[in-house]
């Protein structure tokens, strides 16, 4: 990179496509970077999930006596309504 004979590249073209998705990231506000992350992470995921139609599932409460029971229905559930890469 320090080496290169390539000049760097400015994020412009990125960040007006962002903002074009998504408008809390248009303009030049200060934003979090945790907020952009977690954004594309999440239109990441989405578009990789292999799940075409979502059952809807009812969350049960736990009482805490069968945590290792417990766990394993939420993902049971997790995966039934999500599958991506």
């Amino acid at each position: 990179m320090w080496l290169s004979k390539k000049k760097s590249l400015a994020p412009s073209s990125f960040k007006a496509s962002l903002g074009h998705f998504a408008p809390q990231f248009a303009g030049y506000d200060q934003h979090d970077c945790q907020e952009l992350l977690a954004f594309l992470l999440d239109g990441i995921h989405e578009d990789l999930n292999r799940v075409k139609k979502r059952p809807y599932i009812e969350d049960k409460d736990c009482d805490g006596t069968n945590d290792t029971a417990d766990s394993m229905d939420a993902w049971e559930n997790y995966l039934k309504r999500n599958k991506s890469i």
